[in-house]
């Protein structure tokens, strides 16, 4: 799992330039996340919640995946680099390129996969649900990755959308906890037989699967996680987002003026 992470890290570093951010994580201890430099979002998952992936294809080897939301790809080439390693066949990606400098992030998220020669990964243009149906290239997923608009409704349609596509040993992560669009979600999955799992990661994610031996399964390997946890106040993801926002823009500000003035500094040495 760390020698996927660093490759895909050191993939990365030479296909485009990015910055930390939430170097420690944000609501719990977890990171650093990344985003393309210049850039607001979107933002990667941490590193912490990479090794919940890792974790979940080591133990149950998925051979067909399947992820709604890619931007530059960093969560996409670790999970297809973890699974190549592991008996998978295909990670098949739907995004509609629109977050952020949408374009720019699917070239990055094509050149990282080229770097780092993934064949099983094909990264799709597209929105859900409309074109879930012709992205997909498996019957049935062993995982499901939902990680792109955050919003309610929009969450509940990925995860209707891909459903048929899945059985009930299907392993669902839903990632940001926080944010409006998946304790919805969560709430028509539970309609479904399905039981989930909250983990304290940096973002918090959420592990859902019908098959109770495959639940059981998950408790044992995150102790720390919550069956049916509370949902935040509505208020943090606004704070937290306003927070982002100030920071970010802080940053961009103060970060020039910062390296001119060291080099001022060493014109003045020499």
């Amino acid at each position: 799992m760390t020698d996927s992470l660093n490759r895909v890290v050191n993939a990365l570093n030479e296909v485009a330039e990015t910055s930390l951010v939430w170097q420690r994580g944000l609501l719990n201890t977890g990171g650093p996340h990344r985003v393309l430099s210049g850039t607001l979002f979107p933002i990667s998952i941490g590193e912490d919640e990479c090794a919940v992936f890792g974790r979940l294809i080591e133990q149950f080897r998925p051979a067909h995946a399947f992820i709604v939301g890619n931007a530059f790809g960093f969560s996409s080439c670790y999970i297809a680099d973890v699974m190549r390693h592991h008996g998978g066949k295909s990670l098949v990606t739907l995004d509609s390129e629109i977050e952020g400098n949408g374009q720019d992030c699917a070239a990055v998220a094509r050149r990282l996969a080229d770097k780092l020669e993934l064949t099983l990964l094909k990264n799709k243009k597209g929105r859900s649900p409309a074109d879930t149906a012709w992205a997909v290239e498996a019957a049935r997923h062993d995982l499901v990755f939902i990680d792109a608009d955050h919003s309610h409704p929009q969450v509940t349609y990925d995860f209707e959308a891909i459903l048929p596509f899945t059985d009930s040993k299907t392993i669902f992560v839903w990632h940001d906890f926080w944010l409006s669009g998946i304790v919805p979600c969560l709430r028509v999955a539970e309609k479904q037989g399905m039981r989930w799992l909250w983990l304290p990661t940096s973002c918090e994610m959420v592990l859902g699967v019908r098959d109770e031996a495959i639940f059981a399964n998950l408790q044992k390997m995150f102790p720390d996680g919550v069956e049916n946890q509370q949902p935040h106040s509505p208020l943090l993801a606004p704070a937290i987002l306003a927070k982002e926002f100030a920071r970010q823009a802080w940053d961009a500000v103060t970060k020039p003026v910062l390296s001119r003035l060291n080099t001022f500094r060493r014109t003045l040495s020499d």
